[in-house]
């Protein structure tokens, strides 16, 4: 029996090699990684995109970029996109050149505005995207989904995963005709959940609409459990 437990710790010793610099009892254990995951429909988007110009002075090209964000922001702010939710900090200009048979031409002062709208209503995310398109934005950039309860559905996750090790331990250890005893360690595998399917990209202004069907997505936590054997 003594034998066959001493197998099967170096099989999952290997097998687990990445987690190698962490220490172990020297009485018999088995090392376990247990997966938690679960599927949940987001709640949160959020919208990413840019407006940008090019005029003859730095003036103007800041004039028409600010003309531009007052309407996707006035269009925003119709679908339900509160102040706390509008991210417009972000502004650069510098000069535009081209070149041309190997020369450099100035073509103007180009200035361009980073956005990020918060919506928190993921059943209106079609609509925000037609009322921007049609304010003037010219692409977006990309769509991230989340939750607004990101930190308990990790600890369900979480929770999952630490059920998924016992089990796993408690299959093995009676196939080898002894028990678990106690917890000798708890590690986690990764910072934290890994979440999939999470971000996407928007249509352009070709299209009338970027439609977008929100699904479930997965979120997944993975932990690594000692436990020690009775003798």
């Amino acid at each position: 029996m003594f034998k066959r437990c001493l197998l099967l710790m170096a099989l999952i010793s290997i097998a687990h090699g990445t987690n190698a610099q962490l220490p172990l009892p020297s009485t018999p254990h088995i090392v376990v990684e247990g997966k938690g995951q679960l599927q949940q429909t987001p709640d949160i988007a959020i919208v990413r995109f840019e407006i940008e110009a090019t005029r003859g002075s730095l003036s103007e090209a800041k004039g028409v970029v600010d003309s531009d964000v007052g309407k996707a922001l006035k269009a925003a702010r119709a679908v339900g996109i509160t102040e706390d939710d509008i991210d417009a900090s972000r502004i650069q200009a510098q000069p535009q050149y081209q070149w041309r048979d190997k020369n450099r031409q100035y073509m103007g002062e180009h200035v361009s505005r980073q956005l990020q709208l918060t919506l928190r209503d993921t059943n209106r995310y079609n609509e925000l995207v037609e009322v921007l398109l049609k304010a003037g934005v010219s692409r977006l950039q990309n769509t991230t989904l989340t939750f607004s309860q990101l930190d308990q559905l990790e600890q369900q996750a979480l929770i999952l995963a630490l059920d998924d090790a016992k089990q796993k331990a408690t299959v093995m250890a009676k196939h080898l005709d002894t028990s678990i005893d106690s917890v000798f360690q708890i590690a986690p595998v990764g910072d934290r959940a890994i979440i999939y399917g999470m971000e996407m990209r928007a249509a352009d202004a070709s299209a009338s609409k970027a439609p977008l069907r929100v699904a479930k997505q997965y979120i997944e936590q993975k932990i690594r459990v000692v436990f020690l054997l009775k003798d």
